[in-house]
């Protein structure tokens, strides 16, 4: 039984076998829609942050059907990217490109709708940025803040943030440029009254708000600015301070404020680490040691042979800052305004010592300047008082016009040009720019120094208008 069982499968399956070969069967071999370039494009396409890229497709079809085809256009950084930017369902592609500066690769997929075939094709995108030097204005235009480029070859790139950020604005009012290195990153942000965001050196996108650049929620603060030096970062706002410390391994941020009853002046006095702040309350310096997790706040070492005791100043500050060599240089008036103390000491942490404390009388100039900016190169002080700059110099006790803008016009800061990816450049701590409101306009002029402490020429070079209400400039080196 079991032998005619196998017998009986075995015939079945030759059967089969059998009507298989026989059945040749009819079937139709149909051309497809074959799809060609008729025009040619390169397989590298270069752009400029905030430029739109533009690619025509012109194509050759063996057989168009009415149905037409379908295009989809896919940019992603790389084979490694975790994620990929549809950018053009068309035969042309038109797309702003705001990505950052680097090497994308763009895949092109063409679909028959008909018949569901599809053909493929790899390019390559280089994005490069002209961001990546420059004067960065804050500037307020209806109610809004926005930042604009001054470039090196002295071309204007108008409202790049928003531009980055789908017409996002910055908050009105205040405001605060911070450019700085943090190890081999260049970070910059922009500080509002209330609030802040971190953007990408490369195309200004918005990466991080002000909550998380510390580790612990700091609750509601109103930033003033960021003094970074080698291995320490000092972030001040409403007077207190909160450290980072570099020394330790990333992920970086800053910690609590360090307690106290305290108000720190945003001026940044430290040459290399060794920070020491002015405390508005106390009326004296504090030296703030780097590299200690909870920066505390210490006194100077006493100096008997010094003119001051930078421990025990008791003097209204109106401006301090880092002026030539080692040094910086400060400007005093008495609680009742009745004098003014021009201070030039020596900045060197909790060795720090005044140097020279001249006595003037009150009512000068000096005293009731709008802006000022120490000289990194010689011992003077520059200010301005409405639409004339001045130089006080310190060792001749004295100040003189150095230029006079047209009436009406306020000088709302002066800083130095200072490229930090480049020592020997010539410029650094010779050209001041003055940021000004004229009418309804901001200027942004750039005057040559002589060591004389004069302007090259008693003019400027260049000047920039055009511009909204000026809040703040800072110029920013290459990445």
């Amino acid at each position: 039984m079991k032998l005619l069982i196998k017998l009986s499968v075995a015939m079945l399956v030759v059967a089969s076998m059998a009507g298989c070969i026989k059945d040749k069967g009819t079937y139709d071999i149909k051309d497809i829609n074959q799809i060609a370039f008729k025009n040619t494009l390169p397989d590298t396409f270069n752009i400029l942050v905030q430029q739109t890229l533009t690619i025509d497709l012109d194509l050759d079809q063996t057989m168009p059907s009415p149905e037409g085809l379908s295009y989809d256009w896919v940019l992603y950084p790389g084979n490694s990217a975790g994620y990929r930017i549809h950018i053009s369902d068309s035969s042309k592609v038109r797309y702003f490109m705001t990505e950052e500066p680097k090497v994308y690769d763009l895949d092109l997929f063409i679909t028959d709708k008909k018949t569901n075939v599809t053909a493929y094709r790899k390019f390559y995108v280089n994005v490069s940025s002209v961001f990546n030097q420059g004067w960065l204005v804050m500037e307020e235009y209806n109610g809004k803040n926005d930042i604009s480029i001054i470039r090196p070859n002295n071309s204007v790139e108008r409202n790049i943030y928003s531009k980055s950020n789908e017409n996002e604005l910055l908050p009105a009012g205040k405001g605060k440029i911070c450019v700085f290195p943090r190890r081999t990153e260049q970070i910059i942000y922009f500080l509002s009254s209330d609030n802040g965001v971190q953007v990408s050196p490369g195309n200004f996108g918005k990466t991080s708000s002000l909550v998380s650049w510390f580790f612990i929620n700091p609750g509601p603060i109103k930033p003033l600015d960021i003094f970074a030096q080698n291995t320490e970062e000092h972030f001040i706002a409403e007077g207190k301070a909160y450290g980072s410390n570099l020394n330790t391994p990333s992920p970086y941020g800053y910690g609590l404020a360090t307690v106290g009853e305290y108000y720190l002046a945003p001026y940044m006095l430290a040459q290399s680490g060794n920070f020491i702040f002015y405390d508005t309350i106390a009326q004296r310096f504090w030296f703030r040691p780097p590299g200690t997790g909870d920066f505390p706040l210490l006194s100077i070492n006493e100096n008997a042979a010094a003119p001051w005791s930078l421990n025990r100043v008791g003097k209204r500050l109106l401006y301090a800052g880092l002026n030539n060599g080692s040094t910086f240089a400060g400007v005093f008036e008495t609680n009742a305004r009745d004098s003014v103390f021009v201070l030039k000491g020596l900045s060197s942490g909790n060795a720090s010592v005044a140097q020279t404390v001249d006595t003037l009388p009150a009512g000068i100039p000096l005293q009731t300047a709008n802006t000022y900016l120490a000289s990194r190169l010689v011992p003077h002080i520059y200010f301005a008082k409405g639409n004339q700059l001045f130089v006080w110099d310190i060792p001749a006790r004295s100040h003189r016009l150095v230029y006079t803008f047209p009436a009406g016009t306020e000088v709302r800061t002066i800083k130095w040009y200072n490229n930090t990816k480049s020592s020997t450049d010539p410029e650094n701590n010779r050209v001041m720019m003055a940021a000004t409101q004229e009418g309804g306009e901001g200027k942004v002029y750039l005057f040559p120094v002589e060591l004389t402490g004069d302007f090259t020429g008693g003019t400027y070079r260049n000047v920039f208008g055009g511009f909204g209400q000026i809040r703040d400039v800072t110029y920013k080196t290459t990445p």
